[in-house]
C-alpha cells in the first residue's frame, strides 16, 4: 500500500478505534436473530429518552442527526425523527429499523454505548447510550456524533442492497461484467445501457432521472487519490460520454460543493467523492456520488459513479439507492 493510502487507512482505523466503545453487544446479537422486515419507513430515526432530555440537551442529539445530507442541491435531513418515551417503547415501535436509546441514570459508573443488530426485526441497529449524567453524556455524544451518523446510514445502505439483490437491472449487470469483468446490482428501473469503449452509461425513462457510470483507467500512483486529480479525470471523461442534447453541452462537476471521503472493506480501499454536478450551457444539475476502487490485478482505477436529474423531487431516496448500487460493486481479485 503507498503512503497516501496508508495514512488514509490508518486515519479510518483511529475513527474506528474511537468508537470501539460503543461495541456490538455480539452476545445478544448471536441469541436474537430476528426475520421479521422493519415497519417503519426508510430514513425514519426513533429517539427513546425522557421528555425533560429531549426538551433540553436531546434537542443538540437531534440536530446531530437531523443535519442536512452532504452534496445535495437543496438541505435534506439524514433522518425523519419520531421521539418516543421509554414507557411506551414496546410492540410496533421495538420494530422500527433505526433506534436510539438514552439511558439516564447515576448507577452508571460511566458512559457506555451498546450496538445492537437485527434484535426484532431486519435490517435494524439498534444504539444504547447509558451515561450518569446529561453532561458526561453530550460530551460522549459530541465526539462520536458522525460514528452514530455512518452506523444508521449504513443500515438504511443495507436495506437498499437487500432490495437491490432480488430486484436489479440484469441488462446494466450483464454488460458490466461482459465490459469490466465486474459485478454490480443496480436499481431494476436503470434499463437503458449505452456501452462505450472504456465507458458504461445506464439511465432510467422516468421523470426522476437514475444514472450509473462505470469506467476505468490506468493506475499510476498515490496520486490518483486526490481530489484535484480525480476531479480532472473525472471531468475529462463527462465531457466526452456524458452530453446534452444540443453541441456545446456536456457534465461537469461543481468544484464549489465537493467532499471526499475514504473507508476500507476488507482488503479493499474505496475513496468516495460527492457533490454537484452541473450540465454546460444548459440549465441542468443534481448531485452525484463516485466510489473509485484500486483493481490491483489489473492495475486500474474502477470509479462507479451515481447521479441523479430529479429538479421537482427530493434527492435523499434516489442518490442513496445508487449509492447503495455502488457498495454492490464486485471486482476479481
Amino acid at each position: 500500500m503507498n503512503k497516501l493510502l496508508f495514512a488514509i487507512a490508518i486515519m479510518l482505523s483511529t475513527s474506528i478505534c474511537l468508537f470501539t466503545s460503543c461495541n456490538s453487544n455480539n452476545e445478544k446479537t448471536k441469541k436474537k436473530k430476528a426475520t421479521a422486515a422493519v415497519i417503519s419507513q426508510p430514513y425514519e430515526l426513533l429517539i427513546v429518552a425522557d421528555k425533560t432530555w429531549l426538551a433540553t440537551d436531546g434537542m443538540e442529539f437531534r440536530q446531530i442527526v437531523d443535519r442536512p445530507i452532504i452534496g445535495l442541491p437543496q438541505p435534506e435531513s439524514n433522518f425523519r425523527i419520531t421521539t418516543l418515551n421509554p414507557r411506551d417503547f414496546k410492540g410496533k415501535f421495538t420494530m422500527y429499523g433505526n433506534i436510539f436509546i438514552a439511558k439516564l441514570d447515576q448507577e452508571y459508573k460511566e458512559t457506555k454505548c451498546i450496538v445492537e443488530h437485527n434484535v426484532n426485526a431486519r435490517p435494524q441497529v439498534i444504539i444504547t447510550i447509558e451515561s450518569p449524567s446529561t453532561n458526561d453524556m453530550m460530551v460522549y455524544l459530541e465526539t462520536r456524533k458522525d460514528s452514530i451518523l455512518d452506523i444508521f446510514n449504513e443500515n438504511e445502505l443495507a436495506r437498499e442492497k437487500s432490495i437491490l439483490k432480488k430486484h436489479n437491472s440484469s441488462q446494466l449487470s450483464t454488460q458490466v461484467k461482459k465490459q469490466f469483468n465486474i459485478d454490480i446490482h443496480a436499481p431494476e428501473e436503470i434499463d437503458i445501457v449505452y456501452p462505450h469503449e472504456n465507458f458504461i452509461w445506464a439511465t432510467s425513462e422516468s421523470k426522476a432521472s437514475l444514472n450509473l457510470c462505470i469506467y476505468t483507467y490506468p493506475y499510476t500512483g498515490e496520486e490518483n487519490f486526490t481530489l484535484e486529480n480525480f476531479i480532472n479525470k473525472r471531468d475529462s471523461v463527462m465531457k466526452i460520454r456524458v452530453q446534452g442534447n444540443k453541441e456545446g453541452q456536456y457534465m461537469k462537476t461543481d468544484s464549489r460543493y465537493v467532499f471526499e471521503s475514504a473507508s476500507i472493506n476488507g482488503n479493499n480501499f474505496i475513496y468516495k467523492v460527492r457533490g454537484l454536478w452541473i450540465m454546460v450551457n444548459d440549465a441542468m444539475g443534481g448531485p452525484f456520488v463516485s466510489y473509485a476502487r484500486l483493481d490491483k490485478l489489473n492495475n486500474r482505477i474502477v470509479v462507479a459513479e451515481g447521479f441523479v436529474f430529479a429538479p421537482d423531487e427530493k434527492k435523499r431516496p434516489l442518490i442513496r439507492k445508487l449509492e447503495a448500487a455502488l457498495q454492490t460493486v464486485e471486482i476479481p481479485q
